[in-house]
C-alpha cells in the first residue's frame, strides 16, 4: 500500500512538472521540439532505471507519446 502510493505521488509530481515545462517552454521553443525534448528526456530517465518497453510494442509506444504530445495541445 505505501509503495502504490508512493509511485502515485511521483506520478503527480510528474505530471504536475510537465505541465509547467509546457508553460515555460512554448514560450521560446516551437510545441513540436518541446514535445520530441521531453520525449528524450523521459526515454532516458526510463532506460537509466532499468526499465524497457515491452516486446513489440516500441513503434506504438513512440507512435502514441508523440501524437499525445503533439496533437492535443494549441497554443
Amino acid at each position: 500500500m505505501v509503495r502504490n502510493l508512493a509511485f502515485f505521488a511521483v506520478m503527480s509530481l510528474i505530471w504536475g512538472l510537465t505541465w509547467a515545462a509546457i508553460k515555460l517552454g512554448l514560450d521560446d521553443v516551437p510545441p513540436l521540439l518541446l514535445a520530441a525534448a521531453r520525449a528524450a528526456l523521459l526515454a532516458t530517465a526510463v532506460r537509466g532505471a532499468g526499465a524497457a518497453f515491452a516486446h513489440g510494442r516500441t513503434g506504438r509506444t513512440i507512435i502514441s507519446a508523440l501524437l499525445v504530445n503533439t496533437s492535443t495541445y494549441e497554443r
